[in-house]
C-alpha cells in the first residue's frame, strides 16, 4: 500500500463505520478495540422550529419534534460507531503487519500505470510511484504488479489515469463541519441529532471520549449562501467554477460556524469548552456525481485496475485546518 502521507491521519476527515463494516471489520478480527472505544450512535433526534398553541412563529426557537433509530435495516449491530480516522488507520496497519513487514510505504505519491505482458505476464502491470524524501525532493521508482486498487480520493490519480471522469451535478452547498470538546445545555448532545430552524440546519455527531477525558463532538453547519462573499458567484447545475469555489470556502471561518451554529442552536447555548481548543474544522463543498464504471481490463478481459471509495462517488472540495 503506498500511502502520500507521512503517518496515520492526526485529526479529522472521515469519523463514522456503518453496521456492515463493523461486521466486515469483526470477521476480520480487528473491531474491537472499534466497538469498546467508539461511540455508538442507536437513534437520531429530530428538531424542528418551535410551534406554540399549533401555530409555528418566527424566532420562537427549537424543540425535539421525534426519536427513531439511527439503522433502519436488519443488522447484527443496530448502531453505528463514530471514532477516528487515525485511529482506525492504526488499528488495518498493526493487522497488516502480521501478514507483512512492511505492508503500507508512506510518503510516496502515485504518478501513472501501464500494462506490459511482454515484460511479465504474472505481473502485467507496470506502476511508477514517487517517494519523498525528508527533504522535500522526491525519486520516482516503479514497480509491477497483478492488481492496481486506486484509494485515492475525490481527485484520483488512478481514476484519471483510466480515463474515466466523475459524471453528475456539483452542488454549490456549503457545510462547515467542526470538531471540538462542547460546552451547551443542548439535551441531546450526545446523541446524533438533526436540527431544522428559521435560521437554517445542523447535523449534531457525538464522537469518542480523547486523551484528556473529554468526549468530541462534530457539528455539521449549513452555510447560508446570501452570507457568503458577495463577490463570489454562484452559477446553475454545473456548479460553481474551482476558482469560485475556493474563494466560496475561503470566506468561511471558523467564527463563522459557530456564530452560525448558535443562531440555529437557539435558544440553547453551544462553545468550546474553556481550557480546550478545536480540534479541527473545514469548509466542504460537495457534490454528487459517479464513474460510469469502477474498472479497467487487460486485452484478455481480466479486471487489473480498480477504483474504490471517493474515486469513484463522490467529490468533496474542502479546506480544512486543526489545532
Amino acid at each position: 500500500c503506498f500511502d502520500s502521507k507521512p503517518g496515520t491521519l492526526k485529526a479529522g476527515q472521515a469519523d463514522g463505520l456503518q453496521p456492515r463494516t463493523l461486521e466486515v471489520l469483526k470477521s476480520l478480527g480487528v473491531a474491537d478495540e472499534i466497538l469498546n472505544e467508539g461511540c455508538h450512535m442507536s437513534e437520531v433526534a429530530f428538531w424542528n422550529p418551535k410551534q406554540a398553541d399549533g401555530s409555528k412563529r418566527q424566532g420562537d426557537g427549537i424543540e425535539r419534534t421525534s426519536f427513531v433509530p439511527d439503522v433502519t435495516v436488519a443488522a447484527r449491530y443496530e448502531h453505528e460507531v463514530t471514532i477516528h480516522q487515525g485511529r482506525i488507520e492504526r488499528i488495518l496497519e498493526e493487522n497488516l503487519r502480521l501478514y507483512s513487514e512492511r505492508s503500507i510505504v508512506r510518503s510516496t505519491h502515485f504518478v501513472d500505470f501501464h500494462l506490459d505482458k511482454a515484460g511479465d505476464k504474472e505481473y502485467p502491470l507496470v506502476v511508477e510511484v514517487e517517494e519523498e524524501k525528508s527533504d522535500g525532493s522526491r525519486k520516482r521508482r516503479s514497480v509491477r504488479a497483478k492488481h492496481l486498487v486506486g484509494a485515492d480520493g475525490a481527485h484520483s490519480g488512478v481514476r484519471r489515469r483510466m480515463g474515466l471522469k466523475l459524471e453528475g451535478e456539483t452542488t454549490d452547498h456549503i457545510w462547515g463541519v467542526v470538531d471540538f470538546v462542547a460546552d451547551t445545555d443542548f439535551p441531546d448532545i450526545r446523541k446524533r441529532s438533526a436540527i431544522h430552524s428559521d435560521a437554517g440546519s445542523v447535523m449534531v455527531i457525538p464522537r469518542e471520549r480523547i486523551y484528556s477525558g473529554h468526549y468530541l463532538t462534530r457539528l455539521y453547519v449549513q452555510v447560508k449562501d446570501d452570507e457568503v462573499s458577495a463577490d463570489v458567484d454562484v452559477v446553475g447545475k454545473s456548479g460553481l467554477s474551482h476558482q469560485r469555489s475556493r474563494e466560496k470556502r475561503a470566506a468561511i471561518t471558523l467564527e463563522y460556524i459557530f456564530e452560525q451554529a448558535r443562531r440555529v442552536f437557539a435558544p440553547y447555548d453551544i462553545r468550546v469548552k474553556e481550557g480546550t481548543d478545536v480540534d479541527w474544522w473545514a469548509a466542504y463543498q460537495i457534490g454528487q456525481r459517479m464513474t460510469p464504471e469502477f474498472s479497467m481490463k487487460d486485452e484478455e478481459g481480466v479486471e487489473r485496475v480498480f477504483i474504490v471509495g471517493d474515486g469513484k462517488e463522490t467529490s468533496v472540495n474542502a479546506k480544512s485546518y486543526h489545532g
